[in-house]
């Protein structure tokens, strides 16, 4: 719903105040009614180690007689819950969408982590065909196709010899940069060698940048490389992986896909067979 009502965002909020149990709209009620459970829940431990959770719950605490925290905080765990599936769930869809796509890499990293403590993510970490699969994948598809727009100063502004007039809607495509022939050989096949074994494929390092850079940049980075590892490494020990019959190697995924905020890639429907 972000992508068509983005330039008119009033609209979905007369439909959350108006129409709460109706189309979609009760679908994200349940979903915020999840995101405060979660919360709920971690609120009752006690625990010696901070978290991402821990932060807000002390700001909440500390302010905890101003009734207004509570909607701060309820805001607060939705956007963590959502920033951290909305896009690790696109992203394993598209890992494994390419390893059905190129099963020889599937095999490569079956064979890496022979040996290897699966339940480790620092182990998982040190694994280069792994993590060259997962840059790859995010390189071509990045789980954020677009991103958020910023609007030019008044004056104007001059990127790279380019003068942009003022007071216009730019941006920096993702998935575009990932495929420039500028910034990578080859930039349309699907080489995870080329983030360890041949780092003479990749022209420009600053192209490659799927959780952001500087302070505005994904701050569940790690975490959410380390799931993507954990949950690649555990299926791809246990089983092969293929296309469904009839789903003509997947096109439906890249064909169908929708860059709403996140990418919602389409179909990918997969069989899983046991190594056993």
């Amino acid at each position: 719903m972000l992508g068509p009502f983005s330039p008119a965002i009033w609209i979905p909020r007369l439909g959350f105040a108006f129409i709460p149990s109706l189309w979609k709209v009760r679908h994200w009620f349940h979903m915020l009614e999840f995101c405060d459970q979660c919360m709920a829940r971690r609120m009752e431990k006690t625990l010696s180690d901070h978290n991402i959770a821990s932060w807000f719950i002390e700001d909440h605490v500390k302010h905890g007689s101003d009734p207004t925290r509570a909607r701060w905080l309820s805001g607060d765990t939705a956007t963590l819950v959502v920033a951290g599936s909305d896009t690790t769930a696109p992203s394993l869809t598209l890992v494994f969408y390419f390893l059905a796509r190129y099963p020889m890499h599937a095999e490569k990293i079956y064979e890496e982590i022979q040996g290897v403590d699966r339940e480790n993510p620092a182990a998982l970490a040190m694994l280069p065909h792994l993590t060259g699969t997962i840059n790859e994948a995010m390189r071509l598809l990045p789980a954020v196709l677009t991103f958020s727009s910023r609007i030019t100063p008044p004056e104007g502004l001059m990127i790279d010899g380019t003068f942009i007039p003022g007071n216009t809607k730019i941006c920096a495509p993702r998935y575009t940069i990932g495929r420039l022939e500028t910034a990578y050989v080859n930039p349309h096949e699907f080489i995870p060698e080329r983030w360890y074994s041949q780092p003479e494929l990749i022209k420009d390092k600053r192209a490659f940048a799927p959780f952001g850079v500087g302070r505005t940049s994904c701050v569940g980075r790690h975490l959410a490389l380390a799931q993507i590892r954990l949950v690649t490494a555990a299926l791809m020990f246990h089983y092969r992986i293929k296309f469904a019959p009839g789903e003509n190697n997947g096109e439906a995924v890249e064909r169908d896909m929708k860059d709403q905020l996140t990418a919602q890639p389409g179909a990918c429907r997969l069989v899983f067979q046991s190594r056993v």
